[in-house]
């Protein structure tokens, strides 16, 4: 195992080239509507290709409102900035000349458009949202097919799910035009946006912001906002004073935006003083000491939550007639199944119901190791049997059904990253959902929840997989791997794809992972014999709302190892994941060697995806090597401890230029960088005093193979 650290040291020197990129560079990717530079101008036109020339005309309605004229100069500066042609938009079919059509058509479904291409192109649409899609769509194709081109036909295609929301992946409840400008091109038609009370949010270093302006702002591109509530009024429905105490919290926050699509509770947010005999209110410092071990209510599905949620809806109503309720049933999926149904029973009818999908299911990795869904994975596809039996009740009663999947790309089986590049693992998830929809209708997706939306490979893809008409996945996926890394190479690239799609399933998704090594990747103190680390000895900023206590099982006694841990769950771990280091880490290579041969914005997206692939190996080897070293400290051998910390050392330090070279590494929207060159550094700091503390003793970079750590860029 040594000798595989030194190989791997050796391989993130081959991967670092000058320069590093500063903390938050990552947001001008996310600030980029259109990529400069996509078109290759020696492509030409196939006879059955129609070709964008100079002077193209966008012709929208006379009529046509802010959000249509919006997306016809998107599709202007499109065509300039990443096709290098030049268009304009006219309005009311005046000079139409040789480019895009637009008309509305209620006749078609919702959510629908039709495009005909011949010698110019007719778009049809539902409303102006559906609109702005097909013009989207054209983009698509012509990114695809890297040329102002597209291939003469018709298609009718319509988006299945609405809504589609998401948390911000930019910064906590920061959505900057550009980004949502992003969202909708990728077919998101919602924001969330976490609230406390009228005009306060999670937003780091500026909590007060007016989310008003924000609802106009993302309505342009056709995104709804939906508030995720925070928002606690401590009463019973049954208090003679629940009326006006509901009023004055959910009541006023519904005021304040009346224009917001809806509002989600969940139970650990929403929680209020259940009679339920079942619960105790009381603190869990409390509990322990009166031995009442009882749930409290927020985890629980007591059954005067119905009464709950029509007094929480009379408030609501009150001010804002028509706002959406979603009540999200998370927090008690490992309860009974005929106490979450008789709740769901009891619900208004007019309210939606939202059940996380995959959670709580207990499936087998590769080696026969049984293990379970702690918290949102890809691991397991979904669905999950509570997902199941709250769908059917929630169709045999009519409700509307929305569900929590993280299908847009990343789960918490990893934190620190943008995306998890799966494909063939997200595409067994979109499968079954569409499933989902077609067995209990249902109808709306949660996109991501905290750590946000990214737009990757993986997002495109999910895009077209919601699509009635959409591209065929295994087709779709090639043209993407030929356009971002070059025709000679799809191949290879979609064999790495499958190889980390299926090590995605080997994941153990259970919280010890999830809410330790995972979360924060290499910074994940290695600490067995060590005093214990308290949370806030961490170097996280002060501003990251959620801090490191996220990670509530880290820096703990390795005792606890002891605990979650027993031999043979260390076991059946250690055998899944010694060989998808070496899979992350043999992907990485591959697109190393095909940059070698590349140029331009392809070479840069090769290595980038290397130093990702790579960075995931690490992350990996960090959770292998804890577990690794728990074995030893059960068996107190304390010479094969502190052997493992010096490999672990290694795959740190090996880090600090991955996420020097990639901002967006090692950084999360609710904890911000918590796996960043500083958390290394800090780790690597403990990890000599404890294990070294003589200087001559201590690993160096030459001992440890990793080269002289300069900052790399990807260029």
């Amino acid at each position: 195992m040594r000798k595989n650290a030194m190989v791997l040291g050796f391989m993130a020197v081959l991967s670092a080239v000058a320069f590093a990129e500063r903390p938050y560079d990552f947001r001008k990717e996310l600030e980029c509507v259109h990529a400069p530079g996509v078109v290759d101008r020696g492509l030409k036109p196939a006879v059955d290709e129609f070709a964008f020339t100079n002077d193209a005309v966008i012709s929208i309605p006379a009529d046509a409102g802010e959000m249509l004229t919006l997306a016809a100069r998107d599709f202007v500066d499109y065509l300039g900035t990443s096709m290098e042609v030049s268009a304009r938009v006219a309005r009311g079919g005046r000079d139409q000349g040789s480019g895009v059509r637009v008309a509305l058509d209620g006749r078609l479904e919702d959510r629908q458009y039709c495009v005909e291409v011949a010698e110019g192109v007719a778009v049809r649409a539902k409303d102006e949202c559906a609109a702005a899609q097909a013009l989207y769509h054209l983009e698509d194709l012509m990114n695809l097919r890297r040329a102002p081109f597209l291939r003469k036909g018709t298609e009718t295609r319509r988006m299945v799910f609405s809504p589609r929301m998401s948390h911000s992946g930019y910064g906590l409840d920061d959505f900057p035009e550009p980004y949502l400008a992003k969202m909708a091109h990728f077919g998101l038609d919602s924001i969330l946006v976490f609230v406390k009370d009228v005009h306060l949010t999670s937003r780091a270093g500026k909590q007060y912001q007016d989310l008003n302006a924000l609802i106009r702002r993302a309505r342009k591109y056709g995104l709804d906002t939906y508030i995720y509530s925070y928002v606690v009024a401590w009463v019973h429905p049954d208090d003679p004073n629940a009326k006006e105490v509901f009023d004055s919290t959910y009541g006023r926050v519904a005021e304040a935006f009346p224009e917001a699509k809806g509002i989600v509770f969940v139970g650990e947010s929403c929680k209020f003083p259940s009679k339920d005999e079942r619960t105790n209110t009381e603190p869990y410092d409390v509990k322990i000491a009166k031995g009442d071990m009882r749930p409290h209510p927020g985890w629980f599905p007591c059954r005067d939550y119905p009464d709950w949620v029509r007094g929480v809806k009379a408030a609501i109503d009150a001010k804002a007639p028509g706002m959406e309720i979603v009540f999200w049933t998370y927090n008690w999926g490992k309860q009974p199944k005929e106490d979450r149904l008789r709740l769901i029973d009891g619900l208004p009818k007019d309210v939606t119901l939202m059940a996380t999908y995959e959670m709580y299911e207990h499936f087998r990795l590769s080696n026969g190791f049984e293990t379970k869904v702690g918290d949102y994975s890809i691991a397991f596809e979904g669905p999950g049997q509570y997902f199941v039996s709250e769908a059917e009740e929630a169709h045999r009663q009519g409700l509307r059904l929305y569900t929590q999947a993280m299908a847009a790309g990343l789960t918490w089986d990893f934190g620190s990253v943008p995306y998890q590049p799966c494909p063939f693992q997200w595409k067994r998830r979109w499968d079954s959902l569409r499933e989902s929809n077609r067995k209990w209708n249902l109808t709306g997706i949660m996109e991501s929840h905290h750590n946000g939306w990214w737009p990757s490979f993986v997002a495109e893809l999910e895009k077209e997989a919601y699509v009635e008409g959409g591209i065929p996945f295994e087709e779709h996926i090639r043209r993407i791997a030929a356009r971002d890394y070059g025709a000679a190479n799809a191949e290879a690239v979609v064999a790495v794809w499958r190889k980390w799609s299926d090590a995605a399933r080997d994941f153990s998704p259970e919280d010890g992972n999830q809410y330790g090594p995972f979360r924060i990747g290499p910074a994940y103190p290695y600490n067995f014999g060590g005093r214990h680390i308290d949370r806030g000895e961490f170097p996280n900023p002060p501003h990251a709302s959620n801090g490191i206590g996220i990670c509530f099982l880290n820096f703990t006694e390795p005792i606890w190892y002891e605990k979650m841990y027993y031999p043979e769950k260390l076991a059946g771990e250690i055998e899944v994941l010694t060989p998808m280091v070496k899979t992350y880490m043999d992907g990485a290579a591959v697109f190393r060697e095909a940059a070698k041969g590349l140029s331009g914005c392809q070479r840069k997206k090769a290595l980038r995806m290397a130093n990702f692939g790579e960075y995931l190996g690490r992350t990996v080897a960090t959770g292998l090597n804890l577990k690794r070293g728990a074995e030893a400290w059960e068996r107190r051998d304390m010479e094969a401890v502190k052997a493992i910390a010096r490999e672990e050392y290694a795959n740190a330090e090996a880090t600090l230029p991955l996420v020097d070279a990639d901002s967006r590494l090692g950084w999360e929207p609710t904890m911000e960088y918590c796996g960043s060159r500083t958390a290394i550094e800090w780790k690597l700091r403990k990890m000599k005093d404890l294990y070294w503390p003589d200087e001559s003793a201590a690993p160096t970079k030459a001992s440890m193979r990793t080269g002289e750590g300069q900052p790399p860029t990807i260029q």
